[in-house]
């Protein structure tokens, strides 16, 4: 599946409303020759120099410069969380800038949060000639105008007693300009009907903490149910937690109507939107199956609603899933 994944971001083509075109500022070929192995989709445009309707990207950076009027279109406030992590340059060296130059110019994102697993993450920690490779290109990315930052999701550092670690881990990497820390607490969580009041206490402690400790801006996963268990939806509004992020895994039309309740119930909270996109595959089948679909269908989201001051944007789970899709 990953080498499957490998061959479809270098071959596969999107296709949008308005046609193909080509990506804009053609590589070099010493860039070509440097980065030829490098994951590649060519994303059509709406139109030549076309501007989103979207508002701009919560986690853009400061120094991120304007896009050129031939780039490919990229949407406003659509991120992409990368699950497989091994395809950075810093873990498979090439020419990080050529790198950070194709996936600019071929993906539809603005931001790209990256998971770290445990090893990788112990790797950046003790590794400072690894923590400058992923500092360059990070930097890289910024200057492309893509936003990058980091997942967390292993359960075990949520949980006692190595929920200290996470404390420890921001510690260690927070010389690295990330845009943003995500953790997915929605794992550890119990189903809909019950409750764990120690571990919720434990998680907005932990919330509280690391808001606190974190030189980057911090959000949390949940589902939907989670909001109510132990208050934990009103208790992270009271924490001062960036955002919560909502793991939503009906695609449909309507599905996002579900959403609006808790933009209103909790108006202090600034949340986004995760569309677990393999879940939703298998609810909503051919419906969103092509990416030109998935893209249209997001985009109706976000104009939908961006009327809620504390609607910050829009990011997919994963983006092998996304790859995987038919043109």
């Amino acid at each position: 599946m990953r080498a499957r994944f490998m061959y479809l971001l270098i071959a596969v083509s999107l296709v949008l409303p308005g046609g193909l075109t080509k990506a804009a500022g053609a590589l070099s070929n010493d860039e070509m020759d440097a980065g030829s192995d490098l994951p590649y989709i060519s994303v059509p445009k709406s139109g030549s120099g076309q501007e989103s309707p979207l508002p701009p990207l919560i986690f853009r950076t400061k120094t991120s410069p304007p896009e050129p009027a031939a780039a490919v279109r990229r949407y406003r406030d659509l991120g992409v969380i990368v699950r497989d992590s091994s395809w950075l340059p810093v873990w498979n060296p090439v020419a990080t800038s050529a790198w950070a130059r194709r996936i600019s110019q071929s993906l539809p994102f603005d931001s790209i949060l990256v998971e770290l697993p445990p090893g990788k993450l112990k790797r950046l920690e003790e590794d400072a000639a690894l923590r400058r490779s992923l500092h360059g290109l990070i930097l890289e990315l910024a200057d492309n105008g893509v936003a990058t930052g980091l997942v967390i999701n292993d359960p075990v550092l949520f949980l006692a007693p190595e929920r200290g670690r996470i404390l420890e881990l921001i510690t260690a990497l927070e010389d690295l300009p990330f845009a943003v820390v995500l953790l997915e607490i929605d794992r550890v969580l119990t189903p809909p009907g019950q409750e764990d009041l120690p571990l919720i206490d434990a998680l907005v402690n932990l919330s509280v903490g690391v808001t606190v400790r974190s030189p980057w801006p911090v959000g949390m996963v949940l589902r939907p149910y989670q909001l109510d268990q132990g208050e934990l939806g009103g208790r992270l509004e009271e924490s001062a937690i960036d955002f919560i992020a909502l793991r939503l895994e009906d695609l449909s039309r309507d599905s996002v109507r579900g959403i609006e309740p808790f933009l209103a119930i909790y108006p202090r909270a600034q949340f986004r939107v995760i569309p677990s996109l393999n879940a939703g595959i298998q609810k909503n089948g051919g419906d969103i199956e092509k990416t030109g679909y998935l893209l249209e269908r997001l985009e109706s989201w976000q104009r939908h609603l961006q009327v809620y001051p504390n609607f910050g944007g829009i990011l997919l789970d994963d983006l092998e899933a996304f790859g995987n899709l038919h043109p």
